[in-house]
């Protein structure tokens, strides 16, 4: 008998890591095991439609270890909106511009991932016809993000804050939100990069100096979302 693929225990991480690595699972399970899979519960599975926890009985499994960006590309068999589909619905206005600031523990992880103000500034400036911005935080303290609002106010962009400002617990709503967007300013946050592949098809703005910097330590997926990416996932813009 065939078995099955399983995640059997799921990382203490993030929401978007969560989210990559359950990706991860479907995927290898379409390409190698028949589409046969299990999950154990986690925090976030709740917020999609369908079964997002699998078959129930108990055959033998091929656990797959813990995964993030490196097997996105290489094991991409269907549509990543095909698997996560958000029960709640969100009816963002067109053309609005999502922007997302990670701060909190991207300072002990790699400083460099704090993308400056100038790099916000510069996207902003090559989008045209901009109705609205939702400002994406979990870190009011951010340089940048004081910035970027005395841009938007000089400018006269009307923008407003996503609920993660004020509470780290209530990632949904904004997850669901800018998941919506048109277009979407990204840092190199996991939350950021799975909103851009759920939802709507939208254009994607990243950091060309950061990008540059992974690129030269060979990081698999950076280096293949550089090379062009896939249909779900793919830059419009580098800055």
């Amino acid at each position: 008998m065939q078995p099955i693929v399983s995640i059997d225990n799921m990382p203490d991480w993030g929401f978007g890591n969560r989210v990559l690595y359950f990706n991860n699972l479907i995927q290898l399970a379409h390409k190698d095991f028949s589409n046969k899979w299990k999950c154990v519960s986690w925090e976030g599975h709740q917020l999609f439609e369908g079964n997002m926890l699998g078959l129930v009985e108990d055959e033998s499994t091929y656990t797959i270890e813990p995964s993030l960006g490196e097997l996105f590309f290489d094991n991409h068999i269907i549509s990543t909106r095909t698997i996560f589909k958000l029960k709640e619905k969100y009816n963002t206005p067109s053309n609005t511009v999502a922007i997302h600031f990670r701060g909190t523990d991207f300072y002990q992880w790699n400083p460099d991932a704090i993308l400056n103000e100038k790099y916000y500034i510069d996207a902003i400036k090559s989008i045209q016809n901009i109705d609205s911005v939702i400002l994406f935080t979990d870190d009011m303290n951010i340089p940048a993000l004081v910035e970027v609002k005395g841009f938007l106010n000089k400018e006269e962009i009307p923008y407003s804050c996503g609920e993660n400002t004020s509470d780290r617990s209530r990632y949904s709503n904004d997850f669901g939100r800018m998941s919506e967007c048109d277009y979407i300013i990204s840092s190199p946050s996991t939350f950021c990069i799975c909103a851009g592949f759920i939802g709507k098809h939208k254009k994607i703005i990243h950091s060309k100096k950061w990008i540059d910097s992974r690129i030269k330590v060979n990081d698999k997926f950076w280096v293949d979302l550089y090379n062009g990416g896939n249909e779900d996932y793919n830059i419009w813009k580098l800055i």
